[in-house]
């Protein structure tokens, strides 16, 4: 088959740095060790198979003399038995997940290269002593900088997601991998012989390990997940984050207050038991598990902390006399701890801080056995378990004081203000869970609720008038649908995980697909049922922040009128009040850009931003926005995060925000801990940087005018071709089905959340927004991240005097060139000989491929003229590496899904081979993903 004119020529591939050799010489050793171990287990003939198969996709790919082409290749792959190909699968899928620790490995090994240069001329771009030394030298001072720290709010969310498909089992294999080849450089030659044993070990077990589960992950198996990342590495990470942003002021501005070191300017969010919008698996009785397993693990970090306080504070009372308060503390301590008393009065006498510190030690596992026994069931009588966070932060202050009256101001500042901070951000739940669901379930829910109880349906106002009493909807006797009570044991969960763990726990309620002022209003009405809101207070009570989530390209444009109504609707005043007025706002990257495509929603995005802050600035109140971005191009991301944020819309963040982080993203981000520390330091320098920063302060007004003008007609251009081959037709959708394998992902095990819309038809609108990019991605189409840019771009360009704004968009606007590079980095992985192979290899519409071949090329075109260079990503010599180094065995892996798809949708329902081949299927899709990655 002959390339195709729209794929571009490729770019030369990179010379590696000197500084990238150490990576390049940890992939050889990888594919090495997985080679040998395939040879030595399966045998000649499967280690020959993968070997042959990996060398003739090198070969097309470099243009070799007499390479097979891409019909040859799938010949000879159609030619295989299935269980050569279905190893083969996992051979090069298996290899993806080593490249990526490899890589991962890289970047730990550069940041700790800057480390060591940290106080010199060059910190590392987004670094905490890059950003204050920015912000020092552009004349920010002290005390506006401490402000900001201060104020600093950021909540990356982890979510559930049905493309995940790194088992947790592999996310510790490659931990162990990750640190054997950090060890390995600095071994002697003894040494590495061992380490070189223990890969091979290592790649054995990953060899001999299922890398898709066998049975569909439930929930809870997903809380597990997160819970490893909280306990493992989240924690950790955001302790040395906070410290490092600390000592970073101190260097550039000097001496901190306590108020900046003690600030917590990070927070973790969970989706993970609470997000019940579309699946039916998270019930009332999950959401709260969740919570009580995330609060047992958090209880048990902080044992593990006042054991190892226990150790170092071995402070003499003769030598420094404790404060009368501590000593008080310990009667009541010795009434209900009396054995602990007993075990330690005489061995701590002159030590009462060591005395205080064992007490609150069985005082948490007092804590943590009540979370257990009502986790398990069976509510155990603890008396000596805190209440709540803030009596065990009382215990904690004692402490503090007792340090610092002595003297011991360091020795308070590194071993025990990280603790105090610890409690601050995570108190006694861990993670903040979110809960969220549909607007159209709580309105069936109300309608049913007030139907039996003779109210007929609750308009606006009759909803006001409920929130302004207290009269309980919801008694014994009611009937009510069996929907109905999920929804409203939701909210009674969300109360009971209140109670346990406190307010924080689970403070926010999000509404999928709002649309007005009423879908709040319903919430809170329904909040109130569970004893949650009482507007009717003075002053108004409430304890949940009830949040829209705007999603579609119209929600988007309503957003700053919803919100304009609830700012002027009196009740909502009082719920406002209540919540100290603060708002927040959930803006949904992966249904808009479904809806409208790339061009479109990134604008519609942008400006309900810069909307929405001016409707909340307007009437007073906080807002933060919470963004709801995949990992993907088409669902909003595939920037690095530093860049991500400088292009959000200056002045609406404010140095509050949230960000969901899903599926391989989370282990891309946090799956090493060095790694989770990057990251999160990137987050809070962007974000800090990003309250002090304004594009447009270095452009004259006109141009920003102009600028803005432009965007509205590109965007305008792009939704109309991306609606008419989308929305306006089933042609595309039934390429869709017939060419990816979406329908497989339903049935791979990766997460237990459906990929359609409850009682959705199957279609555009019924699917959900990441299986749809998902199943382009794996075609290596990429559609969502381009379709409708091309023409757009092309005609704007054609016109007089075109292409230089588009030129001087690029290198002005942090948001246009951020959006450009987006699409760049998709275009570059994107192949359409590939997607051809699977259009015409499954049945799907050739012609209609042949329409989007022309598309891309345009809009590849675009790209290449915009940036005024022969080849995409010509900037990023690492990025042209990596994706050069792994199209190879992503062929061979497309190759292989290509066959066995053909394969089992040929077999017959129910037999042997069918399962055979989807299992093998599921591989591939795990494997293009880890080869494509920022993909679902």
């Amino acid at each position: 088959m002959p390339t195709t004119e729209s794929t571009p020529a490729p770019a030369p591939e990179p010379t590696p740095r000197p500084e990238d050799l150490p990576l390049h010489e940890d992939v050889r050793r990888l594919a090495a060790t997985l080679g040998r171990v395939i040879h030595r287990i399966e045998g000649e003939e499967a280690f020959r198979t993968v070997e042959d198969l990996r060398r003739a996709c090198r070969a097309r790919r470099r243009g070799d003399a007499g390479a097979l082409d891409l019909d040859a290749l799938l010949d000879h792959v159609d030619a295989l038995p299935l269980a050569l190909c279905a190893l083969s699968a996992r051979a090069f899928t298996l290899f993806f997940l080593l490249i990526n620790t490899a890589e991962q490995v890289h970047r730990v090994r550069r940041r700790a290269t800057y480390a060591q240069h940290e106080g010199g001329d060059a910190p590392q771009v987004a670094s905490a002593r890059w950003t204050m030394r920015r912000l020092r030298e552009s004349g920010r001072n002290a005390a506006e900088v401490a402000r900001a720290v201060e104020r600093l709010d950021v909540r990356p969310v982890l979510t559930a997601h049905p493309t995940e498909s790194t088992r947790r089992t592999l996310l510790g294999l490659q931990a162990r991998v990750a640190d054997l080849l950090l060890r390995r450089a600095d071994a002697s030659d003894s040494e590495r012989r061992a380490i070189d044993d223990a890969l091979e070990g290592e790649v054995e077990l990953l060899w001999l390990t299922a890398e898709v589960r066998h049975d569909r992950p439930s929930v809870l198996d997903e809380v597990s997940t997160v819970l490893w990342y909280l306990e493992t590495r989240l924690l950790d990470a955001s302790a040395r984050t906070q410290d490092a942003l600390v000592r970073a002021y101190e260097a550039e501005f000097g001496a901190a207050s306590d108020a900046v070191r003690l600030a917590v300017p990070l927070r973790i969010g969970n989706w993970v038991g609470g997000d019940r919008d579309g699946n039916p698996f998270v019930t009332p009785e999950v959401t709260v598990a969740a919570a009580r397993r995330a609060s047992h693990v958090i209880l048990g970090r902080y044992r593990d902390v006042v054991d190892g306080l226990i150790e170092r504070l071995s402070l003499a009372a003769h030598i420094a006399p404790p404060p009368a308060a501590l000593l008080e503390t310990l009667e009541s301590d010795r009434a209900v701890l009396p054995e602990v008393w007993e075990a330690n009065r005489r061995r701590n006498a002159d030590e009462p801080l060591r005395l205080k510190l064992t007490f609150m030690a069985a005082r948490l596992d007092a804590t943590r056995r009540r979370v257990a026994s009502r986790d398990a069931g069976r509510p155990a009588h603890e008396p000596a378990a805190y209440d709540d966070v803030a009596a065990f932060e009382r215990d904690l202050q004692l402490v503090r004081g007792y340090l610092l009256d002595a003297g011991a101001a360091e020795a308070c500042r590194t071993a025990f203000d990280p603790l105090l901070a610890r409690v601050r951000a995570y108190g006694f739940h861990g993670f903040r869970m979110d809960v969220r669901d549909h607007a159209d379930v709580h309105a069936a829910a109300l309608d049913d609720l007030a139907a039996q109880v003779g109210l007929g349906t609750l308009d606006a106002d009759a909803m006001r008038r409920e929130l302004l009493g207290r009269r309980p909807l919801v008694g014994p006797h009611v009937p009510l649908a069996d929907a109905t009570r999920r929804v409203l044991d939701t909210f009674r969960a969300v109360r009971v995980v209140q109670d346990e763990s406190g307010e924080p726990a689970a403070s926010t309620y999000i509404v999928s697909m709002a649309t007005c002022a009423e879908d709040l209003l319903r919430v809170l009405v329904l909040a109130r049922e569970a004893g949650l809101v009482d507007l009717a207070a003075d002053p108004p009570v409430s304890r949940i922040d009830t949040v829209p989530l705007f999603e579609t390209l119209d929600d988007l444009e309503r957003a700053p009128d919803v919100l304009r109504a609830l700012f002027a609707d009196e009740v909502y005043a009082r719920q406002l009040a209540a919540r100290g007025r603060r708002q927040q706002v959930m803006i949904g990257y992966s249904d808009s850009g479904k809806d409208a495509g790339m061009l479109a929603s990134s604008w519609a995005l942008y400006r309900a931003q810069e909307m929405l802050s001016a409707v909340c600035r307007e009437h007073g109140i906080d807002l933060r926005l919470f963004h709801g971005r995949g990992g993907s191009v088409g669902r909003g991301g595939g920037s690095p995060v530093y860049r991500a944020l400088a292009a959000l819309p200056p002045g609406t963040n404010e140095g509050l925000i949230k960000i969901t982080e899903q599926g391989e993203i989370i282990s891309q981000q946090f799956g090493l801990a060095p790694i989770a520390e990057r990251t999160f330091e990137v987050t809070l320098s962007g974000t800090l940087l990003h309250a002090f920063t304004d594009w447009r302060d270095r452009v004259d007004p006109a141009e920003v005018a102009r600028f803005r003008e432009t965007m509205d007609a590109l965007a305008a251009r792009s939704l109309d071709l991306y609606r008419d081959l989308v929305h306006h037709g089933d042609a595309l959708f039934a390429l869709f089905l017939t060419a990816t394998p979406v329908t497989e992902l339903a049935a791979a095990r990766f997460g237990s959340r459906p990929a359609y819309r409850p009682g959705a038809k199957p279609g555009i609108e019924g699917i959900r927004a990441i299986p749809w990019q998902f199943g382009w991605t794996q075609i290596r189409l990429m559609l969502p991240g381009w379709l409708g840019v091309g023409s757009a771009l092309a005609e704007l360009a054609a016109k007089p005097g075109g292409l230089d704004v588009l030129r001087r968009m690029a290198e002005a606007w942090p948001f246009f060139d951020d959006l450009l590079a987006k699409i760049e980095m998709v275009c570059a992985k994107a192949d359409l000989e590939i997607a051809r192979a699977y259009v015409e290899r499954l049945g799907g519409d050739v012609q209609l491929l042949a329409e989007l071949d022309a598309e891309y090329a345009r809009t590849v075109d675009a790209l290449l003229r915009i940036r005024g260079t022969g080849h995409l990503v010509n900037d990023s010599d690492v990025l042209r590496a990596a994706i050069t180094l792994r199209n190879p065995y992503v062929d061979a892996l497309s190759l292989l899904q290509i066959t066995l798809l053909r394969r089992k949708r040929a077999a017959a329902e129910g037999s042997d081979e069918r399962a055979r081949a989807e299992e093998a299927v599921a591989a591939t899709l795990s494997g293009i993903a880890q080869g494509l990655r920022n993909t679902g």
